[in-house]
């Protein structure tokens, strides 16, 4: 009966580490960073996994405060912390970048209001918190990005110039894009103490 509540002990630890894995690749977090999730979770058990988890969370949020400070946002903490918990992270921080260096109390010359200058008449009320703008521009963008098959030049472009984007706004979906691809690499840099057991080990080979 021991045996078999080990092996079930260790299934369900594999199994959240599976799971965990997945959510961090959709998030963007590369998954070298966490070879060997697997053997943490039969050999350590999932507090351990979770632990790791948890670390590599707060050295990533760390990374986006950094990116967003020299940039300069001038509430960074405010702004990573609307984002934290969200898979498109990453670029709705370019964005907000982009379009009002982050400040939620941001007004436009054409009436776009907040963080993410969104327009009330196209999206309806912008909220004045901080969190619910956030919520509020990743419920856009995703529309987007549906309506555009995941393109995402395309869907930014029309976030930016609407339904019929002129060249302007190709080239800010570009200056987005690979503003949060910086944010990506710096934010996917993980120090040792965050690594995995097999990490270096990966490297090493």
């Amino acid at each position: 009966m021991t045996n078999n509540y080990s092996k079930i002990r260790t299934i369900c630890c594999l199994l959240l580490a599976t799971v965990l894995s997945g959510l961090l690749s959709g998030a963007g977090i590369p998954q070298d960073g966490y070879a060997g999730m697997g053997e943490m979770a039969g050999a350590g058990g999932g507090k351990r996994l979770m632990a790791h988890y948890s670390g590599v969370l707060d050295v990533i949020h760390e990374q986006r405060l950094k990116f967003a400070a020299e940039h300069g946002v001038s509430d960074p903490a405010g702004l990573v912390a609307a984002v934290r918990h969200s898979p498109l992270a990453h670029l709705l921080i370019s964005v907000a970048i982009e379009e009002s260096r982050g400040d939620p109390a941001a007004v436009g010359a054409a009436g776009e209001l907040g963080a993410w200058q969104v327009k009330p008449t196209d999206w309806g009320t912008v909220p004045k918190d901080l969190h619910a703008q956030a919520g509020q521009a990743e419920k856009i963008i995703r529309a987007l990005l549906n309506s555009c098959n995941g393109d995402r030049v395309q869907a930014l472009a029309h976030y930016n110039g609407g339904t019929s984007p002129p060249g302007k706004s190709y080239r800010y979906a570009k200056r987005v894009l690979k503003r949060a691809k910086h944010l990506q690499v710096a934010a996917d840099y993980l120090p040792p103490e965050n690594r995995s057991p097999l990490y270096d080990r990966q490297l090493a080979g």
